[in-house]
């Protein structure tokens, strides 16, 4: 877990200058789809993109009342974008067809699709521990909400003539660890399978121009963490809640010049600059996957 932390030399809790979406311009015209919109880093990837001047923006979660205080908020900031709302449930394959549709519908295009949404649950660190149901859940959302997403709004992303073809997923390092007071069973092993998914992704649809990529956003303190994280590591969470956007928004407006990055887990706080500099190093290891160790 350390190792993959600081991947880079150079780490970052709040937004670095360079990264601001205020100062990063997306292609004109540019369709983004946010999914888990409706409060913490969701919400703050749809005012990246906002900022970032994205001339149409779609947010969706199944709290319809927080999206529209977030869409006047993104209104404020980007007068000029097209701003809809839609209601999304990712544990319903009815629900997600349904946004991808509207979303066709309206726009005729998709240039990047944000999945954001997520389920915890109570801390549960044995399997003869807890709830089923909690666990059952965490797969719903983190592992088959992934599939959903991909499975319904891929022809709609690979059909966008001249579209930057990026599909973000809010993923966790917590995929990645296997013990310690933070390695709750259904979280981990759903979000380490959303993250192979990706891997799905780009295997699939790589060559074809899609960049799927897994962002751990850092160690926020968002409402879902707050009630879900043991006492001990609360003080860990010390990341500002708009640095996953950033670099979301930076991943969107360099897609093509970062295909590289296709099907990989990287962190929002590592410094961009230095992970480009192992270009080489990723790619001839093949880093930043999920590997079986036979030696």
């Amino acid at each position: 877990m350390v190792v993959i932390n600081n991947f880079t030399k150079t780490l970052h809790s709040k937004v670095p200058s360079q990264l601001n979406p205020k100062l990063t311009r997306l292609p004109s015209p540019y369709t983004v789809c946010v999914i888990g919109a409706s409060s913490g880093i969701g919400e703050h990837i749809a005012y990246s993109y906002a900022s970032a001047s994205a001339t149409n923006i779609l947010i969706a979660s199944r709290d319809m009342e927080s999206l529209a205080i977030a869409a006047e908020r993104m209104k404020q900031l980007n007068p000029q974008a097209r701003i809809e709302v839609h209601a999304c449930d990712v544990t319903s394959s009815e629900s997600v067809a349904a946004l991808a549709q509207f979303t066709k519908d309206t726009f005729g295009r998709l240039d990047a699709l944000i999945l954001n949404s997520g389920y915890a649950g109570p801390v549960t660190l044995r399997i003869d521990k807890g709830e089923p149901e909690w666990v059952q859940r965490a797969f719903n959302v983190n592992a088959m909400g992934t599939y959903l997403v991909a499975h319904y709004f891929m022809p709609l992303i690979m059909a966008s003539e001249g579209g930057t073809k990026t599909f973000i997923a809010v993923g966790s390092f917590a995929g990645c660890i296997r013990r310690g007071p933070i390695a709750n069973t259904g979280y981990t092993v759903s979000k380490m399978a959303q993250t192979r998914l990706i891997e799905y992704l780009s295997e699939q649809f790589g060559e074809d121009g899609l960049l799927p990529v897994a962002i751990h956003p850092g160690a926020v303190l968002t409402p879902m963490a707050e009630g879900n994280t043991p006492e001990e590591f609360m003080p860990y969470l010390t990341d500002e809640v708009d640095l996953c956007g950033a670099v979301c928004v930076w991943l969107s407006s360099r897609a093509r010049d970062l295909q590289w990055l296709a099907g990989r887990l990287i962190s929002a706080t590592w410094d961009m600059d230095e992970l480009i500099s192992k270009r080489h190093e990723i790619v001839d290891k093949d880093l930043l996957k999920f590997a079986m160790l036979t030696g």
